[in-house]
């Protein structure tokens, strides 16, 4: 008999008994669906190729020990459209070696896209790409940029503001204080 009574009321729960008060009383048992809008990039366009007295040098350890990395902070932007991060970033070999390379990165998903390549000693100087792709961060070829992102670019999966990467570029960070904006209203 208890057996039974078990039966009938493991069947009663799973066949949609109301969760809250407000499916109790109005019958609805829709799941919740969260008002949230398609991400859309918003691009202006590729700035000029920065002058070699532009570039900023950034501390990146993942590089190979022959290789440097600067940022040009004049043309650095963060959106507040998009959310996208968006630099000139400049890597140099000690044997002459030079790639740059026009980037976004959105914090939040992790993910890079390369809108342009510069190199100063070709014609024309930068050479857009026609449709710039997201790719995932990650792996040994891009383990430079996940580094940029987690100590330069971005706190967790949101943007730096741009004086906050400019610091950070220095080697300078803002201390967080969970409690700067804490009252006591007692």
């Amino acid at each position: 008999m208890v057996l039974l009574a078990l039966l009938f009321f493991a069947m009663g729960l799973s066949h949609g008994a109301p969760t809250d008060r407000y499916e109790e009383l109005t019958g609805e048992q829709d799941d919740f669906e969260a008002n949230v809008k398609e991400w859309k990039e918003r691009f202006s366009g590729v700035p000029p190729l920065p002058g070699d007295d532009a570039w900023t040098s950034v501390r990146v350890d993942s590089l190979p020990k022959n290789q440097r990395a600067f940022l040009d902070t004049n043309t650095l932007s963060v959106s507040d459209k998009d959310y996208v991060v968006r630099y000139w970033l400049l890597i140099r070999s000690t044997a002459g070696g030079y790639t740059a390379t026009f980037e976004g990165l959105r914090c939040g998903t992790e993910e890079y896209a390369i809108y342009a390549y510069g190199n100063p000693r070709r014609k024309p100087a930068v050479r857009e790409v026609k449709t710039p792709k997201w790719k995932e961060i990650g792996g040994v070829r891009s383990a430079y940029r996940k580094e940029l992102a987690e100590d330069v670019f971005c706190t967790g999966g949101v943007p730096r503001e741009r004086y906050q990467i400019e610091q950070a570029v220095k080697g300078l960070f803002e201390q967080l204080n969970p409690f700067d904006n804490w009252t006591n209203d007692d």
